[in-house]
């Protein structure tokens, strides 16, 4: 029998093979820390301060609120993937369904915490490459939100610094630049574009950047 979720390795029984039950585990370890940098992009400018914008066009288009990432934070999001399938493998275990504890971040982290607990049972359960899949898919959606411009499948691309555009109330974007040599450079959230002749200046004005000082003249020049 093949594993399903992989279409690669065999199993002698179960549904998940052992590489696929590790990067399952790797997920599910990884979900709550990605859950948490949710937040810091549903708007954008939070990332920048004006001091080191102005130098740049201004963004044209408004600063967008991300549907995707009110999905992924939200009641039904990751919360409700990660219960929706602890409350399934309990129910199958003929267990208690526990109580919930009173904020999303903290349900996040105990469903995904318990899942990788029941994780070796889980990848003998029948239901397991539908888990499996659902925690992949997720996993894979929320890293896209928090790395922009990264595949899993691919090398991760440089990263130039933050977009340093400025929008018409003086609120610097903020959002992570990367450079690709297969396809036009440009800010996903304020559409500001960065031709390779404007990255020395997009490196010069990002945050905490500082000219060099001027060497002293010595009293006898």
């Amino acid at each position: 029998m093949i594993c399903t979720l992989c279409d690669t390795h065999e199993l002698e029984y179960g549904s998940l093979c052992p590489s696929c039950t590790r990067a399952t585990h790797e997920r599910l370890t990884r979900l709550p820390r990605l859950w948490s940098s949710l937040e810091s992009w549903l708007t954008p400018g939070t990332t920048g301060s004006a001091q080191y914008g102005g130098r740049v066009r201004l963004a044209e288009a408004p600063l967008p609120l991300d549907s995707e990432v009110l999905d992924l934070i939200a009641e039904g999001g990751i919360v409700g993937v990660l219960e929706d399938w602890r409350e399934a493998v309990y129910e199958t275990r003929g267990w208690w369904w526990p109580p919930r504890a009173n904020t999303i971040a903290q349900r996040v982290t105990i469903a995904a915490d318990d899942l990788n607990h029941h994780l070796d049972w889980i990848s003998r359960w029948y239901a397991g490459e539908a888990f499996g899949r659902d925690i992949r898919r997720l996993f894979q959606r929320a890293y896209r939100v928090v790395q922009p411009g990264h595949d899993l499948d691919q090398p991760r691309p440089t990263f130039l610094g933050h977009c340093i555009a400025v929008d018409p109330s003086g609120v610097v974007c903020g959002a992570k630049i990367y450079a690709d040599m297969r396809t036009a450079v440009q800010c996903e959230w304020c559409l500001c574009p960065y031709p390779p002749e404007r990255w020395l200046a997009l490196r010069h004005f990002q945050p905490g950047s500082r000219p060099a000082a001027a060497p002293e003249r010595s009293a006898a020049a």
